[in-house]
């Protein structure tokens, strides 16, 4: 159970007015923190701080201004193994309170050691094609093995693929909440959640009881630019909230990296439009571990048998279907599915129930 500062109890104590605004409560914390007698000093303040907040929320902080509160917020955080890592912690990130508006408080379950270590973050859509989630994967397995912290957010398609593959190795990952830890979105990722504060860590910059509003996306994606010294942007519409996190990291001069798409393709629009602006073109994990002087040994030319070349070449035009491929191969489906499972386990290509595509680009022809 950790033991907090004054200093660390008074943010934490000013965080739990969920109404109050942001730069309220740091004006409240310049004029609180390192002044004992918390009710007097309110009550002395009464002007200041109705000036600032109102009274309503005057009334509240006066009422709340006890060691009964305070002892309710902290076993409330105890109760759920969540751990206050503030801006007056030890703990608290430099790479994120050197940025503009940084949380007071980051709601922390499992390893907060990996706040500081190397972070890299990986986003994407939401609805994002086979071939992106696959992408997603392996960056995620080789940077793993290049010795950085995953940093992601919880959604659907990319996100989910970078926690799933972090889980599977027992590797290091950080996953962003938005809203508060009870109210976990989507729902459907909250037993992936619960096996990444196992192995990782799970952070949120509201009060665990905060219900997500459609506002604390864009906002919690500050955080995943923030605490990564680079970010991948492997699907996104143009408006797509993976955006927002390139939009940060760029504000915060960190290295931003994107997969380039064919024409045509709504989910890579974004990701094509952030390489126009500067975003380096990545199209292997590689290119990433190669530009922050990661050194790597290269992946070898894999020898395939003729078979598999035909398989290869056939579907370097695109994804296709198992019944076409054979078609286009003039073979019979027992004849290639041993190959195609054979490419699979290579990882040479992908499949999305009955359809096909390639994995990599530096085959031989």
């Amino acid at each position: 159970m950790k033991t907090y500062t004054n200093s660390e109890l008074c943010l934490i104590w000013l965080d739990s007015f969920i109404g109050l605004e942001y730069k309220h409560k740091i004006e409240l914390y310049k004029y609180i923190n390192g002044k004992t007698d918390l009710k007097s000093l309110i009550e002395k303040g009464e002007d200041y701080i109705k000036s600032r907040v109102g009274e309503k929320e005057f009334k509240t902080l006066l009422s709340s201004a006890n060691p009964v509160y305070m002892d309710h917020v902290i076993n409330g955080l105890n109760k759920r193994e969540l751990v206050a890592v503030t801006l007056e912690s030890i703990d608290y990130p430099e790479s994120l309170k050197n940025t503009p508006c940084p949380p007071l408080v980051l709601y922390a379950k499992g390893n907060v050691k990996l706040l500081n270590e190397k972070c890299f973050s990986i986003v994407g859509s939401r609805k994002s094609l086979p071939l992106s989630i696959k992408i997603a994967e392996d960056f995620s397995e080789r940077l793993i093995e290049g010795g950085f912290t995953l940093v992601t957010g919880i959604a659907e398609g990319v996100d989910s693929a970078v926690l799933r593959t972090a889980v599977q190795k027992g590797s290091k990952v950080i996953s962003v909440i938005a809203g508060g830890i009870d109210n976990v979105y989507p729902k459907s990722n909250f037993e992936l959640l619960s096996k990444v504060a196992e192995v990782g860590l799970l952070i949120a910059e509201y009060p665990p009881e905060t219900v997500p509003m459609r506002f604390h996306f864009p906002v919690r994606n500050r955080i995943i630019a923030a605490l990564s010294v680079g970010t991948l942007i492997v699907s996104g519409g143009r408006k797509s909230g993976t955006i927002y996190t390139a939009e940060y990291a760029m504000e915060y001069g960190r290295e931003l990296f994107a997969i380039p798409y064919s024409v045509g393709i709504p989910s890579g629009v974004g990701c094509n439009e952030l390489i126009k602006r500067g975003a380096n073109l990545v199209d292997a994990p590689e290119d990433i571990l190669e530009f922050f002087g990661i050194k790597t040994e290269k992946e070898k030319k894999l020898e395939l048998n003729e078979l598999e070349k035909e398989i290869v070449n056939a579907l370097k035009g695109g994804e296709m279907h198992v019944e076409k491929l054979c078609q286009t191969l003039n073979k019979r489906v027992f004849e290639i599915t041993p190959q195609l499972s054979i490419l699979e386990m290579k990882k040479l290509v992908y499949r999305s129930g009955n359809v096909y595509g390639i994995s990599r680009g530096d085959l031989e022809e």
